[in-house]
């Protein structure tokens, strides 16, 4: 009875949970869908957690995905002949990559019955045995392979990785209690089997620190043994928190002082080398003082005649924001715990890159850049924020991109938004790219963009004059005159 009582006690603490989940979702853009991996041990539980999981999951108003393992349908029929974990992990990232473009409202939640850190795990294994001295992978072949699965293309996409691990006698016992065979395949043995948990035990402490999330569960436990649905509850219990967190987002911060040590317009990027960047949630964080770094980028050609600009829609941007109603010549966003690296400047690498991923489902280099930060504060709002501003020159000649999110305006219509235009028609007070006059009226240009159009393309666009009077900023304000 109480068993009874404890189990509808869990499915509504689940259910309530997936409740504040779907209102987040409701209320926020999810960038993208949440990745999870299953891995570990045969026999341990992976399918039957997957199943449970990914029902619970649809019946409670989630569009989920199962990628399921490719080991049973590999056309490699020598499992220890490196081919064979080569064709699964290559097939596995083939159909992460596909849902993910799919991109988040069409699929929320991705559920990869093993992938890129399982093929670890094997690699490992294969370099190991059957003995030290004469592997089934060679050492620089196993380097390559090690290298390739940790890329952080690939890793920046794992939010969660469950690793289940049961003892080489539980997978045994399990795999042969409804066959009426005992004689033992390729990978059933204790041998192996005690190998491969070993494998994993040494990726786990060698390159756990490189993945996000990793939840190790012991299937064999006197807790866990003779009750999948424990399990259950903890693994979903685990992702549905996972995915409020990144629907909440934790978002970069430097200290409110920082503001006194940057002047009105243009700024070198060596006043926040020395900042520390902190991350909070971001609805908390945008209520306090802090300054908020935003990366930016400018998408340019190299003769610099020419510009991609954005508008963003009223749905995505408050009453107050700077950006509402603007047209905006730089796309990005705010640095997320995500895009955490081992410094200031590859953080803001990282974060433009997922920004472009998002915005524009382009992947474009913007390692050779030498950043400058642009502080207009305006208002309140623009107060918090600070542009970290990077510059991408391609050939835009015949370019059209497509705005991937609908944090944008799309081309829709008269509207620029998405549209690649001529630095003259874009500053001018007319525009004739449609083949006839039309004034520039509500498609105005933001503070942001007009030190970009000043420092970037040399014109002399007039910043606009703060609502309310910055005494600390007014002898730093350099205005110019429009042309």
């Amino acid at each position: 009875m109480a068993e009874k009582s404890d189990k509808k006690k869990n499915i509504n603490e689940l259910e309530k949970l997936a409740e504040e989940v779907l209102k987040l979702k409701q209320e926020r853009e999810q960038r993208r869908p949440l990745l999870i991996e299953f891995c570990g041990s045969p026999k341990s539980g992976k399918s039957t957690t997957i199943t449970s999981l990914n029902i619970f999951l649809k019946r409670n108003g989630f569009n989920t995905v199962v990628l399921t393992e490719r080991a049973s349908v590999c056309p490699i029929e020598n499992k220890t002949h490196p081919f064979f974990n080569i064709w699964t992990m290559a097939s596995a990232i083939a159909e992460i990559v596909k849902h993910l473009n799919m991109g988040a409202g069409k699929v929320d939640i991705i559920i990869s019955d093993r992938g890129i850190f399982d093929a670890l795990c094997w690699f490992e294994w294969l370099n190991s045995n059957p003995a030290s001295a004469s592997p089934y992978l060679d050492d620089k072949t196993y380097k390559d392979l090690k290298t390739f699965i940790l890329m952080d293309i690939w890793r920046d996409y794992q939010d969660l990785i469950y690793i289940f691990k049961v003892e080489p006698k539980t997978s045994i016992k399990r795999e042969y209690s409804n066959l009426l065979t005992e004689k033992r395949g390729t990978i059933m043995t204790e041998q192996v089997l005690g190998g491969f948990n070993n494998s994993i035990d040494n990726v786990e402490k060698l390159y756990g620190n490189k993945f996000r999330n990793i939840q190790v569960i012991k299937t064999d436990t006197p807790e866990t043994d003779e009750d999948p649905n424990k399990v259950g509850y903890l693994v979903t219990n685990q992702i549905l928190k996972n995915l409020k967190d990144l629907l909440i987002e934790k978002i970069g911060y430097f200290p409110d002082s920082l503001g006194s040590k940057l002047k009105y317009g243009v700024n070198s990027l060596e006043i926040i080398n020395e900042e520390k960047l902190s991350f909070g949630n971001r609805d908390v964080i945008e209520e306090k003082n802090f300054i908020q770094p935003i990366a930016i980028v400018v998408i340019t050609n190299a003769k610099r005649d020419k510009i991609l600009v954005v508008k963003k829609g009223n749905k995505r941007t408050s009453i107050d924001s700077p950006e509402r109603d603007r047209l905006l010549t730089y796309i990005g966003g705010h640095i997320r715990i995500e895009d955490l690296r081992d410094s200031t400047f590859s953080t803001l690498i990282q974060t433009l890159h997922r920004e472009i991923q998002e915005e524009i489902g382009e992947s474009l280099n913007i390692q050779q850049n030498t950043p400058f930060l642009i502080y207009t504060p305006d208002n309140e709002v623009s107060k918090k924020h600070l542009a970290v501003c990077f510059v991408i020159e391609m050939d835009l000649e015949d370019k059209k991109f497509k705005l991937v999110t609908d944090e944008f305006i799309m081309k829709t219509g008269t509207t620029k938004s998405g549209h690649v235009l001529k630095i003259s028609e874009l500053v001018s007070s007319k525009e004739k790219s449609l083949g006839k006059d039309k004034i520039l009226g509500k498609d105005k240009i933001e503070n942001w963009s007009r030190v970009i159009l000043n420092t970037l393309f040399n014109t002399k666009l007039l910043y606009e004059k703060p609502s309310k009077p910055i005494s600390i900023f007014d002898k730093n304000i350099n205005l110019f005159t429009t042309s």
